[in-house]
């Protein structure tokens, strides 16, 4: 019998994470501050985009980017082999696509507007990794042991994002709560695929291969070069490490280049020092009613509007360009349209999860937080047609000034808990309030105990355990009941 020859043709699409997509994802999650930040440095560092100075005032950021970036057309377009040089590493951007672990968590600086919040609405602290996992983690349709797993397994983590799983008293936790070891190590792969991406891993080589994977790389150079060489990809000596990954230099510095977009260390982004972090914070975008209908505004106080020069434009068009000029000329010209059009989208994006979690909590804003009602992130991200991440994303480190107060997005997502008699699910959130209700109106000599509680609301319809009720009423600031009486 004679071997055969076959030869079989795969066709399939995959996502390649060029610097500009990830660049993409970081406006994505810039907050208020980061964004104006990140246009100045635009406008310094690229004279091919700047300020519409004779825009009028009514005209908003997202539009001006529109026509800046649209309207007028880039002369990039009107040469059809340049523009399709320049647009083979320029994607569209598809945020369900798009999953990465960029986080960026400095708080915004005071802009000095008059409309700006009180003094005591705008104190606030960095969020601790714990906590945003955490947060994420009682989204999860998890039973009691396994979320108790998950918070034990995020608790241990170190100041990397990394699980120490060597830790004391691990062996016994695990055996203690009757956990079967593959339930554990269920859980730790469910955390690493939250946010930040690769937080639970093991070590460096796990926390790298996963985000590979999850931008489709896994037949990549970059995967080998992490899987077989990642002790040498420190080394100088590129041509030895060429050699031996069998690779050209080229091949390896270009697959060098995509494994440091990567992030070594999950946890980085929650770790800032406390002379980083300011405790004011300017909203990022308005939810307000006008006119009996309930708006979304974006907040571009005080943004510049952004426009590609016309100057240049004209430049390129006159073909008195040669050489290096041109070239240079080209590339600020493409850099100048992408970033008009991926400010426009991340402004869309925005205001279409904020007019989301509008729709689904519509009665908070009318009625207040003991209206709030159960909501997780796959709810908003059916509702849009995009992924859990990017809602994540859109949702952390911004906040929203309503006619309840100034509230961070995830705010607006809370556990479901269950009621009794058939009657509807009420949230974590107006539990809580109710809890603080009832407080309010007791009789200070005869103070409410958790179980007089857990009765109470019970009666209500709402079903809830003691150690739930202690907690809520701990995280309300709320004494027990014996430090509550007041003696006559």
């Amino acid at each position: 019998m004679y071997p055969s020859l076959q030869q079989n043709l795969k066709v399939s699409q995959q996502l390649r994470m060029t610097p500009q997509l990830q660049q993409a994802v970081k406006l994505l999650q810039y907050n208020r501050a980061e964004l104006s930040e990140f246009i100045s440095k635009e406008l310094e560092e690229n004279p091919t985009l700047e300020r519409d100075e004779d825009r009028p005032e009514e005209v908003s950021l997202d539009e001006a980017n529109y026509e800046g970036a649209l309207q007028e057309k880039s002369p990039i377009s009107e040469t059809s082999k340049e523009r399709s040089e320049a647009t083979e590493n320029q994607p569209e951007i598809d945020w369900n696509r798009v999953d990465l672990n960029d986080r960026v968590l400095r708080p915004a600086a005071p802009k000095g507007q008059d409309d700006l919040p009180g003094y005591d609405q705008t104190l606030t602290r960095e969020e601790t990794l714990s906590e945003h996992l955490v947060w994420q983690l009682r989204m999860q349709p998890l039973d009691p042991s396994a979320f108790a797993l998950g918070v034990e397994i995020i608790g241990n983590l170190d100041e990397r994002g990394y699980f120490a799983e060597g830790y004391e008293g691990w062996a016994s936790f695990v055996a203690t709560e009757g956990i079967d070891e593959n339930q554990a190590e269920i859980v730790r792969q469910g955390i690493m695929l939250m946010d930040p991406i690769g937080a639970g891993a093991r070590d460096l080589q796990e926390c790298l291969l996963l985000q590979l994977k999850l931008s489709s790389q896994e037949d990549s150079l970059a995967w080998r070069l992490v899987t077989n060489h990642l002790a040498d990809l420190g080394s100088l000596d590129l041509r030895k490490l060429a050699r031996s990954a069998r690779v050209t230099v080229e091949e390896l510095e270009e697959a060098k280049q995509a494994i440091s977009m990567l992030e070594p260390c999950p946890g980085r982004p929650f770790t800032t020092s406390e002379t980083e972090r300011n405790p004011f914070i300017t909203p990022d975008v308005c939810i307000l009613k006008q006119g009996g209908e309930w708006v979304v505004q974006l907040n571009e106080d005080g943004m510049p509007r952004l426009r590609v020069s016309q100057y240049y434009q004209r430049a390129y068009r006159s073909g008195g360009l040669v050489g290096d000029e041109k070239s240079y000329v080209i590339e600020r010209l493409r850099r100048a349209e992408w970033v008009t059009k991926s400010i426009l989208q991340r402004q869309q994006t925005i205001r279409k999860v904020v007019s989301s979690l509008l729709r689904f909590q519509r009665d908070f804003f009318e009625r207040g937080p003991a209206h709030l009602k159960p909501l997780v992130l796959k709810d908003v991200a059916e509702d849009i047609g995009m992924h859990e991440s990017t809602v994540s994303r859109v949702t952390s480190n911004k906040y929203a000034e309503t006619p309840q107060g100034l509230y961070e997005l995830k705010y607006f997502f809370s556990a479901r808990i269950q009621s009794l008699g058939g009657r509807e699910d009420v949230s974590a959130e107006a539990v809580r309030q109710r809890i603080g209700s009832i407080v309010t109106g007791e009789d200070c000599t005869k103070p409410f105990s958790d179980s007089d509680l857990v009765r109470l609301l019970r009666a209500e319809g709402i079903d809830i355990a003691r150690r739930t009720v202690a907690k809520y009423r701990e995280q309300l600031r709320i004494p027990a009941a014996g430090k509550r009486r007041v003696r006559r």
